[in-house]
């Protein structure tokens, strides 16, 4: 007969949290342009549902939103992929982790960024990246079959595109896809990328295309001309900007 001891210490086992379940994961929808933002929350609901099988206690998109109210679970939201931002927009919520992303169509694919995010600290856990025809419908599909691989620490092979600006604060869009203000540092899949700057007052630097290379940091200075006060408001022409770029590593 097994003694009492031995008695309480089984139940206390059977009794413990499975691994994981004692962490708390707050989803947000994929930040995405007006037509696609159902979409967006579908594809995260559907994560969402997947991740708790993860075993992990999950506040959905929709108890993110009913807890932060509308406006602050849209500030989240417009975080997307910057874990930092990510990290103290879902600061009220008390979660310990945090994943959020965009989604974006372009030349005939969906676009999806994910990215798996400490809530406390703001480290980049993980992150992923997947394109998804758009004729098919498998996006809410894919985007919960890569929970398992982000929720572990999967990280995509990526390098570092670095954007900065003599005057910070200008816009940057990278592939179409708003990036932040500079200074800018974002992972991007190893490849050729577009980037634009542009800056109130300022011509816009002209489009320029950079070749980034896996597990690589590369690093571009848009050079931004400020068009004199009394040209502003009829300026007839742009002149083309030089753009220094450089492999840091």
């Amino acid at each position: 007969m097994p003694s009492r001891r031995l008695l309480l210490a089984l139940l206390l086992l059977a009794a413990a949290p499975t691994r994981g379940a004692d962490r708390w994961l707050a989803v947000a929808s994929l930040d995405a342009p007006p037509e696609l933002l159902f979409m967006g929350k579908s594809a995260s609901e559907a994560f969402a549902r997947e991740a708790e099988k993860e075993g992990v206690r999950v506040l959905s998109p929709s108890l993110v939103e009913e807890r932060l109210g509308r406006a602050a679970a849209r500030e989240l939201v417009r975080c997307a992929d910057d874990a930092r931002c990510l990290s103290e927009k879902a600061a009220p919520l008390g979660v310990d982790r945090v994943v959020g992303g965009w989604l974006r169509r372009k030349d005939g694919v969906y676009r999806v960024s994910l990215v798996h995010a400490d809530a406390r600290t703001g480290a980049r856990l993980g992150g992923v990246e997947r394109e998804v025809p758009v004729a098919s419908r498998r996006l809410q599909r894919d985007v919960a079959a890569s929970a398992s691989a982000l929720l572990g620490g999967g990280e995509d092979v990526t390098g570092v595109l670095q954007v900065v600006t003599d005057v910070p604060g200008a816009a940057v869009v990278v592939d179409g896809v708003a990036a932040g203000t500079t200074p800018v540092t974002r992972r991007v899949k190893p490849g050729r990328h577009e980037v634009r700057v542009s800056l109130p007052g300022h011509q816009d630097a002209a489009p320029v295309w950079v070749e980034v290379p896996a597990g690589g940091t590369v690093e571009i200075r848009p050079r931004l001309y400020e068009i004199p006060a009394r040209d502003r408001p009829n300026r007839a022409g742009r002149e083309t900007g030089g753009t220094k770029v450089e492999i840091v590593r």
